[in-house]
């Protein structure tokens, strides 16, 4: 059944994509935030019948990265609302947990994610919004753990899945805004959700981004698999153009 959804989801998602000419009398509206996520990752992964437990906060990560970076870009022309958000991150080490042994271990892992979706904008105060939107979320996974006297043991997963998003938007007062987003979805993966409540600051067309972001996944691949979550708080600043 994974197959047909994503399959289904996928093309419902590029048709909504392309089909702007009923929106033609509305103005696009396009908005940039790039932003910082303060991740930690924790979770297990087996590989090759070995069982690790890792855990990275934001501390060893910002130690060890080589590099990283997180955008998110919007794009609505009256009702019709559009969503992409990108995430790279890469590290050299992390602390590792082998179950059942004491030997010292590292962790090298390279992450890209990334999700698109389209949808409508329901209107449901003056300044009050719901997004619902499907969409394609994927990821590319490749951890490395290197474990003293037994070798490395690599598990590179790349997985696509379709998602269901709900972005709400509720004004608080005339500046503050409070989106709690969330999506689901599965595919290549047995689950994957996003919950992340966010606050947002406008003044004068600029977005004031301050929330958490937490990103899990449940996926199995051959003789691999993950179960894991990467969360921590999150700061951006979105521009409009």
């Amino acid at each position: 059944m994974k197959k047909p959804f994503l399959s289904l989801a996928c093309l419902t998602a590029l048709g909504l994509w392309g089909a702007p000419a009923a929106l033609a009398q509305d103005a696009w509206d396009f908005r940039l935030t790039p932003y910082l996520w303060a991740m930690g990752i924790d979770g297990d992964i087996h590989i090759r019948n070995r069982d690790f437990q890792a855990s990275s906060d934001f501390a060893d990560i910002v130690d060890n990265m080589d590099i990283g970076g997180s955008a998110i870009f919007e794009a609505s022309k009256g009702n019709w609302v559009n969503f992409a958000q990108l995430d790279y991150l890469s590290i050299s080490s992390g602390d590792i947990d082998l179950r059942n042994s004491p030997a010292d271990a590292e962790l090298k892992s390279s992450s890209f994610l990334g999700s698109v979706a389209t949808g409508y904008r329901f209107r449901t105060g003056e300044r009050s919004t719901i997004d619902v939107m499907v969409g394609v979320r994927h990821a590319s996974l490749e951890p490395e753990v290197s474990v003293q006297g037994l070798g490395k043991f690599e598990g590179k997963s790349s997985v696509t899945d379709a998602m269901v998003m709900l972005r709400p938007r509720f004004a608080i007062t005339k500046n503050w805004y409070f989106s709690p987003t969330m999506s689901v979805g599965a595919g290549d993966s047995d689950l994957v959700w996003e919950l992340s409540p966010q606050f947002y600051l406008d003044r004068c067309g600029i977005e004031y981004r301050f929330g958490y972001r937490n990103l899990n996944y449940d996926l199995k691949e051959g003789g691999r698999s993950m179960d894991i979550t990467i969360s921590g708080p999150m700061i951006g600043v979105g521009f409009a153009f």
